[in-house]
């Protein structure tokens, strides 16, 4: 009776021991998925999320036209997009936009990448670059409205001007990272200059050209709203213009909803590929 009551004795204690462990456990693992989540994307989100849940509850109990309401937004976004005027003139100024990018990309990517990797070139570029890259791009329209109109070409040229300085200094700066052990590789295989820019310093300054790609729309987003109140007679600057003007508060925020989201799905499509491209370099480095 004794050997078996000891034996109880032990287990009961294993029994305990294993409980206490798992409910210290449970409350480690409670703190650190709280701070995960504080640092993750849901918090901001989330929030997010309140404000608009506020926001809706306070126009349900003393509705303000001057503010409207989430739903009624909602309500006029999706009924725009349509049968409305919204979507035609956000794709208006989607077209030009990336007409202007298409031309921006190789001029700013090409031209800063060659002063990063050549002196003569920086020393060539520089001094115009920085004296036009100071002045701001809403200075450079009434210029560009006396010379072509406010027709499509001038609006692409402000979509160009806009892009095209995040492009060049973001190549600069990818150029100018290369590494030394990248450039003793390249030394070690005998690589010439144009090998070694086309094979090495170019994928290693990808990650800051997607950064740059990403600056260089957004800001050309913006300034297509910009453009379009200033000189247009079309596209969503004008659009929300159209609105203010007629006092149409539901039509001007889910004007500025929409472009909100586009800019919000195009960097998200961008730090998607920057992520890819991280772990793409990651993998081939482990194989080599």
């Amino acid at each position: 009776m004794t050997l078996l009551g000891t034996r109880d004795e032990f287990t009961d204690e294993r029994t305990s021991e294993r409980l206490d462990k798992r409910q210290s456990s449970s409350k480690a693992a409670a703190p650190r998925l709280v701070r995960h989540f504080l640092r993750s994307r849901g918090f901001g989100w989330s929030v997010l999320a309140c404000l608009i849940a506020a926001w809706q509850i306070s126009a349900w109990i003393d509705y303000n036209p001057t503010v409207s309401s989430p739903a009624l937004i909602g309500e006029t976004l999706a009924i725009e997009l349509w049968g409305g005027d919204l979507l035609k003139a956000m794709l208006d100024t989607l077209r030009l936009l990336c007409i202007g990018f298409v031309i921006a990309a190789p001029i700013g990517v090409g031209l800063g990448f060659l002063m990063g990797r050549a002196r003569i070139v920086w020393a060539l570029l520089e001094p115009v670059i920085e004296i036009a890259r100071a002045k701001p791009t809403t200075a450079i329209i009434p210029v560009l409205i006396l010379f072509f109109g406010v027709g499509d070409l001038m609006k692409i040229l402000v979509f160009l001007l806009s892009a095209v300085f995040p492009l060049l200094m973001t190549a600069y700066a990818g150029a100018r990272s290369l590494s030394r052990t990248l450039k003793e590789t390249a030394q070690t295989f005998q690589l010439g200059w144009w090998a070694t820019q086309w094979e090495v310093a170019l994928p290693a300054a990808a990650p800051y050209i997607l950064v740059g790609i990403r600056q260089a729309l957004g800001t050309s987003l913006m300034m297509s709203v910009v453009v379009g109140m200033v000189a247009g007679n079309d596209g969503i600057g004008y659009y929300i213009l159209e609105a203010q003007q007629a006092f149409n508060i539901r039509k001007l925020l889910a004007a500025t909803v929409l472009v909100a989201l586009v800019g919000y799905t195009i960097n998200a499509i961008f730090l998607f590929l920057e992520s890819y491209l991280a772990r793409r370099r990651g993998s081939l480095r482990d194989a080599n």
